[in-house]
Order: C-alpha cells, then sequence, then structure tokens
C-alpha cells in the first residue's frame, strides 16, 4: 500500500487553513461609539471571515492568553487590510495592572486606513479566548498653523510649537480622575510601534488617546507629548490646570514613571531600514531643550532614579526597564539618541539664551568654572571687562557686580537658588553670554 498521499493529506491539513464563516461574539464591555471589547474562541491554523462586531470602528487590538504565540496570525480590516499580528510590549504591560486581563498579552494598535464594521481573522498558532478591542475616533481636521501655543524662538525657555489637548481630542470623551504632578528628572524617548505609512497624524493621536483610555482604562493618554513624522507635536497628558502637562505623571515606563516626562515618536522603528526623519528628530530635540532648561539639567548627564537605577537624563524607554523587557524606541531609533539627540540637545542648550541675552561681541572672551556650580564659581577673562549681570531663564536680572582687572574672579552664587542661568559680562557697550548651571547646595 503506497502511504505517500496519505502522509501528503496529513502535512496539508496541518498547513492550509480551516475556512469558518463565523464564531459566536460576546460584548464584553462598550462605551457608547468609541469603544467596544467582544470575544470569541478560535482554533489554531483557521481563518474566520467577515466578522461582524455590530461596532464601527477605527482601529483595534488583540488579546490572547500569555501562553499563546502571535506567529503566524493576521487580520484584515473590511476585509482587505491585512496586518500581521504582533506583540505590544507596551499594551501588554499595561494588562498587567487589570486583574482580569493580566494573564492577557496584547498586538500593536491596528489603525485602519477607512472605518470598518467588519474584519476577518487567521488564527495562526493562537487557541482558544481572543479578546478584540475596537476603537473609533471620529474623523477630524486640524489646520496646524492656527494651534494655540507660542511659535519657536531661539529662546531655550519658550516651549517648541505644539497641537493642545483641547484641540486634538474634540469629540472625545475627556480626560479622568485627577493629574498628579512630578518633579521630572529624566526624559524619556518612546516609539509607537504603529503605522509608518499613515499621514493623517491627529487620527493616529486619537486612536492612541482611546486605546489608553478606554482599553487600558487609564485616565490619560500615557505619554506627555507625541511627535508625528512630520515635525508635528501633540500635547499629551493634560495639566488640566493642576500642574503643567510637562510634569504631569504619565503612564509610559514599565511602571516607574515617577521623575519622568514621556515622548512619544509615532512610527515603528524596529523594522529594517525604517528611521525617524530629521524634521521629527528636530523636532523632539527642540522640545527635549526646552524641558531640560526649565529644569536645570544636562543632556549627558545620569542620576538615580527612585526604582530604575541609574537612569540618563535623556534615555530610551529599554533603559528605564529590566533588560529584555521592550524593545521601545526601536533598534534604529535607539541607536539616534546616542548619535545624535543627547549631542544636538547639549548644542542647543549652550547656544540657546533667553531674550534679551542674544546678542554676544565675538571679541569678548570669557570662560567660567565650576559649571554646573554650587556656592561660587570663577570667571576667567581672555580680554577686558568692566561688568557681570547674572539672568534667570525668564530674563529677569538677579545679580550685578563691578569687575576688576584681575584675570580671574571668583563670584558668589550662595545666594542663587537651584536652576539655569545666564552670565552676561560686559566690556563697555560688548558682552559675552553664558550659560551657567547652578546645583543645589
Amino acid at each position: 500500500m503506497n502511504k505517500t498521499p496519505i502522509l501528503l493529506s496529513i502535512l496539508l491539513l496541518a498547513v492550509l487553513p480551516v475556512f469558518a464563516q463565523e464564531s459566536e461574539i460576546h460584548t464584553l464591555e462598550q462605551n457608547g461609539k468609541f469603544y467596544k471589547a467582544v470575544e470569541f474562541e478560535v482554533k489554531p491554523n483557521t481563518f474566520y471571515t467577515s466578522i461582524d462586531p455590530q461596532f464601527k470602528a477605527s482601529s483595534l487590538t488583540f488579546e490572547t492568553r500569555l501562553s499563546n504565540t502571535l506567529h503566524r496570525a493576521y487580520v484584515l480590516l473590511g476585509g482587505t487590510q491585512r496586518f500581521d499580528l504582533k506583540k505590544d510590549d507596551h499594551n501588554t504591560d499595561a494588562l498587567q495592572e487589570n486583574a482580569a486581563r493580566n494573564s492577557n498579552q496584547s498586538s500593536e494598535l491596528y489603525l485602519s486606513s477607512d472605518e470598518f464594521s467588519f474584519f476577518s481573522f487567521f488564527s495562526g498558532d493562537i487557541s482558544g479566548t481572543v479578546r478584540v478591542n475596537l476603537m473609533y475616533a471620529p474623523p477630524l481636521k486640524i489646520d496646524k498653523n492656527t494651534s494655540s501655543k507660542k511659535k519657536d524662538l531661539t529662546d531655550c525657555s519658550v516651549k517648541p510649537e505644539s497641537i493642545d489637548q483641547s484641540i486634538w481630542r474634540q469629540g472625545l470623551p475627556d480626560p479622568k480622575g485627577t493629574p498628579q504632578e512630578t518633579q521630572v528628572k529624566h526624559v524619556i524617548l518612546h516609539h509607537a510601534a504603529g503605522s509608518n505609512t499613515e499621514t493623517d497624524y491627529t487620527k493616529v493621536v486619537r486612536n492612541y488617546y482611546l486605546l489608553h483610555t478606554e482599553s487600558n482604562g487609564w485616565d490619560d493618554i500615557g505619554y506627555n507629548f507625541l511627535v508625528a513624522q512630520d515635525g508635528t507635536i501633540y500635547d499629551g497628558r493634560d495639566g488640566r490646570g493642576i500642574c503643567e502637562d510637562d510634569n504631569v505623571l504619565g503612564a509610559h515606563m514599565c511602571a516607574r514613571n515617577v521623575t519622568t516626562m514621556g515622548i512619544c515618536l509615532l512610527g515603528n522603528y524596529d523594522v529594517a531600514n525604517v528611521f525617524p526623519t530629521d524634521t521629527s528628530l528636530l523636532s523632539v530635540e527642540k522640545l527635549v531643550t526646552w524641558k531640560l532648561h526649565k529644569e536645570g539639567l544636562n543632556a549627558f548627564d545620569s542620576s538615580l532614579h527612585p526604582t530604575a537605577g541609574m537612569l540618563g537624563t535623556i534615555a530610551g524607554h529599554r533603559d528605564g526597564c529590566n533588560a529584555g523587557y521592550t524593545e521601545c524606541p526601536g533598534e534604529n531609533y535607539y541607536q539616534e539618541i546616542y548619535a545624535r539627540v543627547k549631542p544636538d540637545v547639549d548644542s542647543m542648550l549652550r547656544n540657546c539664551m533667553p531674550l534679551g541675552v542674544n546678542q554676544a561681541d565675538a571679541a569678548m572672551q570669557a570662560t567660567i568654572y565650576p559649571n554646573p556650580a554650587s556656592n561660587y564659581f570663577d570667571l576667567e577673562l581672555h580680554s577686558t571687562a568692566d561688568r557681570l549681570e547674572i539672568f534667570d531663564a525668564s530674563g529677569k536680572i538677579v545679580l550685578r557686580s563691578a569687575l576688576t582687572s584681575e584675570h580671574i574672579q571668583r563670584i558668589s552664587t550662595s545666594g542663587l537658588s537651584a536652576g539655569v542661568y545666564w552670565v552676561k559680562v560686559y566690556d563697555k557697550q560688548a558682552f559675552k553670554a553664558i550659560r551657567l548651571l547652578v546645583s543645589e547646595k
């Protein structure tokens, strides 16, 4: 008896998908038109066609047991737009805070190019219960030239232009709870691990807001700021008048969010040959420069985080978590943090000045050290000078002093609180401006 046809039939049954027209769907929860969660049972290697959740959606995520693998599984949104399922570490981490779902893993957020009311699903190696979180963010067009924020200046004390939450959040549910404030010592850089092709960036931000607030159950979007591939900055967590947006305690670094500010760059930079655009990196750098200037921090410094150990003032998401926990912000972005972002921010901090302190005379030569200073600094003159003024970050003069003809002169800073200052050294009308950091006494 020839057993070859029988063996081939067995192999084909193991490889070829089984087609199932429908699977019984159970609704788990729903918030009006914005969010619905459903679940259904699946068998491995089975294609489920035209699943109708009775909900119009713009994006979704999948959840299944941690013991499952998402290998070979994919979804067709509206029956045509295909996404291969991949585990998202950030979304999965959020589930650990939910007792009913802490044994689940989550996929990435899949954003449809058009609204969809049904989807098809191939289970791949998945077996058992699958939960689907569906979000709907109504379309919104924004004139990016009419944001409510100040425009960019060379002044480090001015926040880069951004789109306020009241603009991009129109038509969506308000944040919940009360914002908590944290003293920021670390700026954490993320990628969204999402679409590299979607160009409606407001749509992307609105869907992440719903994912975080509706599916994850958070009070607000997890990041303090989000930056699109075209360089547009979106304000994230809303201080709502209780604290400033950049100091709102977020939800973005493996439950170690205290003393951090999170900036998410839209896109996925763990994909071969996909790198952050120069425009988006420049916006990240301007935003980080503004924050470090405001807090009196240095780009290359590190300090002790309460639960993450020594952590850079500028760091990638993975730097603040246990080894192997996450690949965020993607290898192609992570390399740029150290090769470009930190050096560029350091240079910007050294060269940008508050208004009224930006006309230094190239002929003036002076240096100060130590910098950062605590109780004093030494001013070393390489040309003649007759007086000195110190400005705080807002441009207010906080100290005036006459200078002698000595080559090196000691200036007391004991009366200055910790922060960023500018030292202006004059010779008649010409002057030199030097950035000074005063540390805690």
